[in-house]
C-alpha cells in the first residue's frame, strides 16, 4: 500500500482511482482549506462519500458500495483548525466478493456531501491505498 494524497475543490470535485486488486484505504490525514469563518458548522453536515465499484471483462459492473465518513466524527466545536492528522475514525470496509467472481478490475470515487466549496477552499485528504 502506497500512500496517496488527493485534492477536491471546485474545479476538481471528484477523484477517481483505479486498480486490478481490491481497494483498501487507510485515511491517515485530512485537511479543509478556507479563509471563511465558522468552518465547523460548515464542516460538521459534510462528509467524505467513498463508492467501490468492482467490474468485469465488458465493463459491467459486479458490484457497487458506497460508504460515507462524516467530518463530525474528526473533532468537536473547540478544535482550532479544519486541519486532522490522525484519523482513526473513518474505518474504510472493502468490499469483499466471492472468490469465483470474476474480477478484472475495481475503482473508487471519492467526493464530498454537504460541502460546497469557493472558489479559494479545498479539501486535502492523505491516505494508504
Amino acid at each position: 500500500m502506497a500512500l496517496q494524497h488527493v485534492r477536491l475543490d471546485q474545479q476538481n470535485p471528484i477523484a477517481v482511482l483505479s486498480g486490478s486488486s481490491m481497494p483498501r484505504l487507510e485515511f491517515r490525514q485530512a485537511l479543509f482549506r478556507t479563509e471563511a469563518p465558522g468552518w465547523q458548522r460548515r464542516l460538521y453536515p459534510a462528509a467524505l462519500v467513498i463508492t467501490t465499484s468492482a467490474f468485469d471483462v465488458r465493463d459491467r459492473t459486479l458490484a457497487k458500495d458506497h460508504q460515507s465518513m462524516r467530518f463530525s466524527l474528526l473533532y468537536d466545536a473547540t478544535w482550532p483548525d479544519p486541519v486532522f492528522l490522525r484519523i482513526q475514525r473513518w474505518p474504510y470496509r472493502p468490499l469483499e466478493l466471492r472468490k469465483d467472481v470474476p474480477v478484472v478490475y475495481w475503482t473508487v470515487e471519492l467526493r464530498l456531501r454537504d460541502l460546497r466549496l469557493g472558489p479559494d477552499e479545498w479539501v486535502e485528504l492523505a491516505f494508504l491505498g
